[in-house]
């Protein structure tokens, strides 16, 4: 029997000592690191469709403001198309929003064994798809205002341009996509604290136990606890 497991224990040093085959080459860190490589590819992609999505849906949702022509050569604005005005930020922060809870939800549950990843790639991705939307958006909306202002006609109605004024819509859509990872990330958190910490105080009682009981003294056999051992009561009176 001693000899059987000297010859499989041989058997297996020389499987692992022995070199690869000819054809073979040994593994390298590049492919080690190939699926993360992959996933996180496949993940940009995604983003980038979802933000070309969100820029369709943002042009058709978008209710730009219009200057009219008057006869006399000019362009004005209805009180109701200045409060307008800023309609395409509004919108793109409400889509952004939306689909930036969407791309972190995703990529919490692509990487979310990798905190440090998970966190880098969502604010990534959200970043991306914002400037995807915003792309796609500006490309099929109107666009040269200037242009197509100076060849209109009495009466026309020229839409300004698709476009952002300010840079917040695009930071709204980094913090919805950071949003879902750290609510997630507290949330599970929170939840690792409390069981250790139910743990460790089901674990003291236990111990206390455990502890008295190996402290207290033990009285011989065939005295009660509360009897004490008397000498002097035993014996019987003096002759």
């Amino acid at each position: 029997m001693t000899n059987l497991s000297a010859d499989t224990a041989t058997r297996r040093e020389q499987a692992v000592r022995r070199p690869p085959a000819p054809g073979r080459r040994p593994a390298t860190a590049w492919q080690h690191r190939a699926p993360l490589l992959r996933g996180i590819l496949l993940y940009l992609i995604a983003c980038l469709m979802l933000g070309g999505v969100a820029g369709l849906v943002w042009h058709a949702t978008t209710s730009l403001p219009t200057y009219r022509i008057n006869a006399d050569g000019s362009a004005g604005m209805s009180e109701r198309g200045l409060t307008s005005v800023f309609s395409s930020d509004a919108t793109f922060c409400l889509i952004g929003l939306v689909t930036g809870l969407l791309l972190g939800l995703l990529a919490w549950w692509w990487f979310s064994r990798r905190p440090v990843a998970v966190v880098v790639l969502a604010a990534a991705g959200a970043a991306l798809g914002a400037l995807a939307c915003w792309w796609v958006g500006v490309l099929i909306g109107p666009a040269g205002f200037a242009i197509r202002i100076s060849g209109a006609k009495s009466g026309d109605e020229v839409p300004v341009d698709l476009a952002l004024r300010t840079w917040v819509p695009l930071l709204v859509w980094l913090f919805a996509g950071l949003l879902p990872v750290l609510v997630i990330s507290m949330v599970k958190w929170d939840g690792a604290e409390r069981l250790r910490h139910g743990g460790s105080r089901r674990r003291r009682p236990h111990q206390d136990a455990t502890a008295g009981s190996a402290g207290s003294p033990r009285t011989p056999s065939g005295t009660s606890d509360g009897a004490a051992a008397d000498p002097s009561a035993s014996s019987g009176p003096d002759h």
